[in-house]
């Protein structure tokens, strides 16, 4: 599970940024039961789900970004580079001295009974900096260095062999992680950690037919495409049924007679004939099922777009609740519509906002650091401005003016 996450110099994000998934001791009365998780024996709590408002262009997006990209960087770094190549990180461009020095990735999470602290600060060129902590699930358990990289230099911790032989013979690139080697030549700890990204899935609306392709390669199993097609049902989308035909996805439909009894089926080529809606919402259904059967995490950029408010917020509230959600998958998401502030299906620490500074930086913070009551009016207080992360709209009357 995610426990925290942070970055510093990138994208739009200048100064160190934190997404928390640590729950507050705040008291908070909901209508959906949503119970945080214990950490096993930390005395900790993590929640099962998180969502970030800003207005447009105030960096949201870029803090899902640089999930994927510390994901990606981490799986890719080693297989897909040659010495020598550019990495592909983009500092924060808006200031002089920013735009010359690293960028910093960290993820704490929870696995196998370990919490791992991990992180990396590069800049295009190269790896500057690299650590590994972890400490068992347990109160008062301590952090143990596995090891730390340091402008060339690193330390390994004494049960670190193969990371030692690594390092020892040189075979860490410059521009690769040494995590990503180690994961190469099967470091177990390595791979697990792998294994954890691997778990966890960002997803973005401009990646529309790779989610598509993710979602029909499943239909093959008839037990995903009998939970899909269930999934589909429950939206009350119109649809019996979801199949793939001649390579094709086809949707089925009841047909009536004039006295309103069933009489047939019919199929309709799904893409062609279905809405966007229907489209995002069978598309997003194999993550979000595979995500609250396995215990994984989803993390989906304006989870709201082309959805209906009731759907979306069903789908939060299968990932708050105990029962649907047993095995602590994890949802985080961008989201504008701010019916789900005043829907009851959020904690205030489940809830974060966005905003940039007067010099184009994104800040980030949480609900939870406002002194407001559990049953405060959220979206009423957040779209008066109270939380500040909301638009400053010029006089937009003027452009349409003659003059």
């Amino acid at each position: 599970m995610i426990v925290e996450f942070s970055l510093r110099n990138y994208l739009s994000i200048k100064d160190e940024v934190k997404i928390s998934f640590l729950a507050t001791s705040l008291k908070e009365s909901l209508s959906e039961h949503n119970d945080s998780i214990p950490l096993s024996d930390t005395g900790f709590s993590l929640l099962r789900s998180a969502v970030i408002y800003g207005a447009n262009a105030s960096g949201k997006s870029n803090v899902l970004k640089a999930l994927a990209f510390f994901k990606r960087f981490i799986t890719e770094s080693f297989i897909k580079s040659q010495a020598g190549e550019a990495i592909d990180v983009e500092p924060f461009r808006l200031n002089s001295s920013s735009v010359q020095e690293p960028t910093m990735m960290e993820a704490t999470f929870a696995e196998g009974g370990y919490i791992y602290r991990y992180g990396f600060e590069i800049t295009d060129k190269a790896v500057s900096a690299e650590w590994l902590f972890q400490r068992a699930c347990k109160k008062r358990a301590k952090e143990v260095e596995w090891f730390y990289r340091d402008n060339g230099e690193t330390s390994v911790h004494q049960q670190g062999d193969l990371v030692r032989e690594l390092v020892s013979k040189k075979m860490i690139r410059d521009n690769a992680l040494i995590l990503s080697t180690a994961a190469q030549f099967n470091d177990p700890k390595a791979v697990a950690i792998l294994r954890w990204l691997g778990d966890t899935q960002v997803i973005f609306c401009s990646e529309d037919e790779m989610l598509w392709q993710q979602a029909i390669r499943h239909l093959d199993d008839e037990r995903v495409r009998s939970r899909i097609t269930a999934f589909a049902r429950y939206a009350d989308l119109g649809i019996e049924e979801i199949n793939r035909v001649d390579n094709r996805i086809v949707s089925s439909h009841l047909q009536y007679d004039d006295d309103g009894r069933e009489v047939n089926n019919v199929a309709f080529p799904f893409r062609g004939n279905e809405s966007e809606g229907t489209i995002k919402y069978f598309s997003l259904s194999y993550p979000i099922i595979d995500a609250l059967d396995n215990g994984k995490r989803v993390i989906i950029d304006e989870l709201d777009s082309k959805l209906h408010p009731l759907l979306v917020r069903k789908i939060v509230t299968l990932f708050n609740s105990p029962e649907t959600n047993p095995k602590g998958a994890q949802l985080l998401f961008t989201a504008h519509d701010t019916f789900l502030l005043g829907a009851g299906l959020f904690r205030r620490d489940q809830v974060w906002f966005t905003q940039k500074d007067s010099f184009g930086a994104t800040e980030a913070y949480s609900l939870a650091e406002y002194k407001v009551r559990s049953t405060s009016p959220f979206e009423r207080d957040y779209l008066q401005g109270r939380y500040g992360a909301t638009p400053i709209i010029g006089d937009l009357e003027n452009i349409f003016t003659r003059r």
